[in-house]
């Protein structure tokens, strides 16, 4: 499992960004405050203001905060010495175990800035999502695949989210880590084909069946 917080410090921004995910998933966007926010992150009403000036621009301080531990991450787990289609795929299970150990987090940019707040929070999502399609696109590069439909990548990003936002909706985001096999072969496949993406897929299993992570 991944560290706590690792993307986060002490700092008085840090515990606000903390508090606004934690209150988004306990309460939703709706009834976020900015008294609430002040008093769970323990800074005065005036340095939260300093920091952010309302709810909308602290929840997509969060929002950019673990878009940015997920970058971070993949970006680390490309080595020379796998194959590119190796390293994003270790990615994938990287991103999952961050989100398994970061709930609030997760909560607050699967959920709550997909179907909760206001459409400017979708920004920092779609420029994610348009980068690590982009890091997934690559994979062509190892293809024997003839056609390369140009919905590929989005399509099984897109079918990924989707099932972590409703195992994040109903509570589950500790689980998350062991739905990797499934998301590997669905986001190889279509790329390096079934007989690769099965092979990428057992190796992902190997991997929780060593960590002791059920299926």
């Amino acid at each position: 499992m991944a560290d706590e917080h690792p993307f986060l410090t002490g700092s008085d921004r840090d515990r606000v960004l903390l508090a606004v995910a934690e209150l988004c998933a306990e309460q939703g966007y709706g009834e976020l405050r900015m008294e609430a926010i002040a008093a769970r992150a323990g800074v005065t009403a005036g340095r939260l203001d300093e920091l952010f000036g309302d709810k909308e621009e602290a929840t997509r301080a969060a929002i950019e905060a673990i878009l940015m531990a997920v970058i971070t991450l993949s970006g680390r787990l490309y080595s020379p010495d796998r194959s590119e289609p190796e390293s994003y795929l270790l990615g994938i299970e990287g991103i999952l175990e961050l989100m398994a150990a970061n709930p609030a987090f997760a909560y607050v940019s699967y959920v709550t800035a997909r179907q909760m707040a206001p459409p400017r929070l979708r920004e920092g999502l779609e420029t994610g999502a348009q980068l690590l399609a982009a890091m997934l696109e690559r994979m062509w590069e190892y293809s024997s695949e003839a056609g390369r439909p140009s919905s590929a990548a989005r399509a099984a990003l897109g079918g990924a989210e989707a099932v972590v936002r409703r195992e994040i909706a109903r509570g589950r985001t500790v689980d998350l880590p062991r739905l990797a096999p499934d998301f590997i072969y669905a986001a190889a496949v279509p790329f390096l084909g079934q007989e690769e993406a099965l092979r990428l897929a057992r190796a992902s299993r190997d991997r929780l069946a060593e960590s002791g992570t059920p299926e």
